[in-house]
Parts: structure tokens; sequence; C-alpha cells
């Protein structure tokens, strides 16, 4: 019997430890055509995701849940006061290449998930929360705040325990990836995690 691929998340807010599943079965379908099995979300906060032996604890754990195709994702904001660049922070948080015996791929949203949002933002108008004009800034990557942007757009306050899954389900995720160079990294890395056998 053929295992179905599963990505197993780290993630480090209590918001995303709902919205990353939708996300990426989202993206499986509508990137990859295919369905994949989410492992329940590992939470570490930033700061711990910054120590080598926390990250490699929660990467072992997660990689025990892979049995077949799939991996790990590593998914963290990347508001660092000290990174200006989440290349060089998720080259930071990656761990040695032998750690575990399945693939781990290291994201990085440019500033905070919330840029996802704003990237897609026009299609969230349909949620009750959300303004019916909310559009999408030129560059919802250029600046941080994103949290307060997208609040702006709303008649009410964003929490990421109550909004963030439900914007994960709603959002043109063929309009984040073209307004969002990191949520185009996303994308990618569940594409090649789904794509990798276990080594």
């Amino acid at each position: 019997m053929t295992l179905p691929p599963v990505v197993a998340p780290i993630v480090e807010g209590h918001g995303e430890v709902q919205a990353v599943r939708e996300l990426i079965t989202r993206i499986a379908a509508e990137f990859c055509g295919t369905w994949t099995d989410v492992a329940p979300a590992f939470r570490l906060d930033s700061g711990k995701m910054r120590r080598p032996d926390e990250l490699a604890k929660a990467v072992r754990v997660q990689a025990e849940r892979v049995k077949g195709p799939g991996g790990v994702l590593v998914l963290r904001d990347g508001d660092d006061s000290d990174i200006q660049c989440p290349v060089e922070l998720a080259r930071q948080l990656a761990p040695e290449p032998n750690l575990v015996p399945v693939p781990v791929e290291i994201v990085i949203a440019r500033h905070e998930y919330e840029a996802w949002f704003l990237a897609a933002a026009d299609s969230l108008r349909s949620h009750p929360a959300v303004h019916n004009n909310a559009s999408a800034p030129a560059d919802p990557e250029a600046r941080r705040g994103a949290k307060s942007q997208l609040e702006s757009m709303m008649c009410e306050s964003y929490k990421e325990t109550l909004h963030q899954a439900k914007f994960s389900a709603l959002i043109d995720l063929h309009a984040a990836k073209e307004k969002s160079r990191s949520f185009r990294r996303m994308v990618h890395a569940v594409e090649g995690l789904l794509r990798k056998a276990p080594r």
C-alpha cells in the first residue's frame, strides 16, 4: 500500500497551529493537484526556534510522524529586528543535513504570516469581519506591521486565534503567490516536500 505524503509543520504562533493545516492542504490541492495529510503542528516560540537544540528536538519529533513521502516544514515570521533578509534567517535555522531521515524545509514569512493575507486582501472581502473595499497594497511585504495594516481593513480587532485559520481558508492563493515572494517560497517548499521521496 502506498502511504500518502505527510507534511509535519513546526510553527511559532498559536494562530498558526490551526492555520498552517488549512494552508498546506490548500497548497497541495491547488498547486500540486494532490491531497496531503498534515500532522498536528508543533509550536515553538520564536526564541526557541533560534536555539539549535530546541529546534532540532522539534524537528526530530515531527520527523517521526512522517513514515513515507513528505517531510518537516518549519514556518516562522521574519520579524526579528536583527535580521533583514529572510534567506539569512532560514540559513541560520536550517538543521544539520543528516539530523532526520526526511526532508526539512524552512520558510520565513516576510515580515509576518499576515503579510500573505495582505497580498490577497481583495479575496477576504467575503468574510464578515473584512470591509468590502479591502484591497491588496502594491507591496504587501515592504514594511513591518502587517497585522495593523490588516486590521485597518477590518471592522473588528484582528486576533490570530480567531481569524488566522479562517483567512487561510479564504485567501486567493494565486494572488498571494503573485504578490508575495515569501509566499512563493512557501508554495515551493510544500511542492518540494510532496515530490521528495524519503531519504
